[in-house]
């Protein structure tokens, strides 16, 4: 014999649908958190620009490629040094011959990032490729990308950013949603119940 669900059902069914759902979200695979493909174009050394992005608790990777334009310098007389912070937390830092002249020397890299630098010639620029094994926590964050150095104009030297990609678990409601929600599907329940006897 087949009967009809009243509406306090389904809910009910969406509710314990929901529950059980929760755990499996917090357990998927990595994924793109923040991708940007497209080159900045060429920006002075010093400065600096942010990427925000938000992100579950969990295992993530950070991968870019910055453009050396003209001659950006190695370790030399005239060093410029890159900085990559996620909020306050220095992840990689170090100077590299990208058309400048000078060493490759990393100074900070805490996660034991995999990079790999090009000199394409004196005058003629470099590339940088870079990629930071990182551990996320949950919420907001912010990537500042920092090249810092002696200025000597565009004429001289330049950089900028390439191929951004954040890959992380992805960001899931607090707990203090999900009671929320269910508490809102509780009352619905409640309340198409009580219609139910009132009609009745």
């Amino acid at each position: 014999m087949t009967k009809n669900l009243s509406s306090a059902h389904f809910i009910a069914i969406a509710a314990v649908t929901l529950i059980g759902l929760a755990p499996l979200q917090s357990t998927h695979a990595a994924s793109v958190l923040y991708q940007d493909l497209a080159p900045t174009g060429i920006l002075s050394s010093p400065s600096s620009i942010t990427r925000s992005f938000a992100s579950g608790s969990g295992a993530g990777n950070i991968s870019f490629e910055i453009q050396g334009y003209l001659s950006l310098d190695g370790s030399n007389c005239c060093t410029d040094t890159f900085s990559l912070y996620n909020d306050s937390d220095l992840l990689f830092q170090g100077t590299f011959n990208l058309g400048g002249g000078g060493t490759d020397i990393v100074f900070v890299n805490p996660n034991g990032a995999a990079y790999t630098a090009i000199n394409l010639g004196y005058f003629n620029g470099g590339l940088l490729n870079v990629s930071i094994p990182v551990t996320f926590t949950t919420g907001n964050h912010v990537l500042t990308f920092d090249y810092s150095g002696s200025p000597q104009g565009l004429g001289d030297e330049g950089w900028g950013l390439n191929n951004i990609t954040v890959e992380g678990v992805a960001a899931v409601p607090e707990p203090e949603t999900y009671a929320m929600l269910l508490a809102g599907l509780g009352l619905l329940g409640f309340t198409a119940s009580r219609r139910k006897i009132a009609t009745a």
